[in-house]
């Protein structure tokens, strides 16, 4: 046998057992939510990333083409990429399409203010699963919100536009204080529009809402979503479902969820054990939102997405989980083993907390002090964000 034949078979070999090891590992990566950019066309009170110029460290387009097949390796099934302002992303539907091609569902979330023939003509080209507009209330609450004028009217156009194009297109809706009353209003617009999909989910006390934690939706208003988005669900108009940062074993449980099924229930906060979430310098959390430098897992410039996947102390606050964890008014709890304190964002950016949530319907709390977060200072241009410590809350108990 000469060498090239013996070469050909030690390089399958090293397939085959990259393959048996990733079978065998026991979290696997089906969901991921990709930030292609930071660069944004509006300065939204609850942008994580406050965007607006894209980070000089943003990964190029060919890093992204690779990382795109590092998750078609993996297996991952369902890709949503964001921004910033995603249609921004010079190339983003070359990615996108490369996914899809793949046999990945895409789905393309954007703030809607670009609808020109451009965008249309890459979104018939990437070929996405889905396009989801973020709209935040009626007029007024989406114009406060994205603090861009006019910004209303051109959302709910493209809307439009794309359910006239074909497009199997959803509504992101993000509740505060002061535009949660409009979800009666905005249910009767978006099933006049045609929106097949609408999720509705909490603000996050990121951006300016970390220092002015006074504009946050009270928890005690919750249970009115869970209803309203019960009874919309069972009018069956719209496929509406709550984010995972809602309920939580109240009466409507059963309900609320983003699942193909009649009906399911929440099953703990899933990053870093089916999600994965990379940011525009390669950075790798186990959620989008978990917006702070703590969870960082590890970066694509420098290690394989596998490898940090498969790390062994990695993800660590979600699998190294134990209910004895829990504290606070999650403390105790008998859904413990199976809520987990819900979203671990939610958690720890109002009560500065990995296992306590404020939010929870099914042991309210009323008159909750929610946390302001100090703000972090932005990484210098150029300069790449640095793993730190886990929070010492996630450390698993000896």
């Amino acid at each position: 046998m000469d060498r090239f034949a013996i070469q050909h078979i030690e390089t399958n070999w090293l397939v085959v057992r990259e393959h048996i090891r990733m079978n065998e590992f026991p979290h696997k990566i089906e969901q991921c939510v990709w930030e292609l950019t930071s660069r944004c066309n509006m300065r939204c009170l609850h942008c994580g990333t406050r965007g607006g110029q894209a980070r000089r460290e943003e990964l190029t387009g060919f890093e992204c083409i690779s990382i795109a097949e590092q998750l078609i390796e993996q297996g991952c099934q369902q890709v949503t990429l964001i921004g910033g302002e995603v249609l921004l992303y010079e190339g983003w539907e070359k990615i996108a399409r490369l996914l899809s091609d793949e046999g990945v569902s895409v789905n393309v979330v954007t703030n809607g203010f670009l609808s020109g023939r451009r965008q249309i003509a890459q979104l018939h080209f990437s070929r996405p699963a889905s396009v989801d507009v973020c709209i935040d209330g009626m007029q007024a609450s989406h114009n406060r919100l994205r603090r861009v004028p006019g910004s209303f009217t051109r959302a709910v156009n493209l809307l439009g536009l794309l359910v006239h194009e074909g497009f199997s297109v959803g509504v992101i809706t993000s509740l505060l204080k002061f535009n949660v009353d409009d979800l009666p209003n905005m249910y009767d617009m978006l099933v006049g529009e045609g929106a097949k999909t609408w999720q509705i989910r909490l603000a996050p006390p990121l951006g300016e809402l970390a220092v002015s934690p006074d504009l946050l939706l009270r928890p005690e208003r919750v249970s009115e979503i869970t209803r309203f988005i019960a009874q919309k669900r069972a009018a069956g108009r719209i496929q509406i479902c709550a984010g995972d940062d809602i309920g939580y074993f109240d009466r409507h449980e059963s309900l609320l969820r983003c699942h193909p099924l009649p009906s399911t229930s929440w099953r703990g906060c899933q990053a870093g054990l089916r999600s994965v979430a990379i940011d525009s310098a390669g950075n790798i959390r186990g959620c989008h939102s978990l917006a702070d430098d703590r969870f960082i897992e590890g970066n694509l410039r420098t290690q394989t997405l596998g490898e940090i996947w498969r790390r062994p102390k990695a993800f660590a606050y979600n699998r190294r989980f134990h209910k004895r964890l829990l504290e606070g008014q999650c403390s105790g709890c008998d859904k413990g083993d199976l809520c987990r304190a819900g979203c671990r964002s939610i958690c720890f950016f109002t009560t500065g907390k990995l296992y306590d949530n404020p939010y929870c319907c099914y042991r309210p709390t009323t008159g909750v002090q929610l946390v302001a977060r100090k703000r972090r200072a932005k990484p210098q241009p150029g300069q790449a964000r640095r793993q730190i410590t886990k929070p010492a809350s996630a450390r698993p108990h000896a």
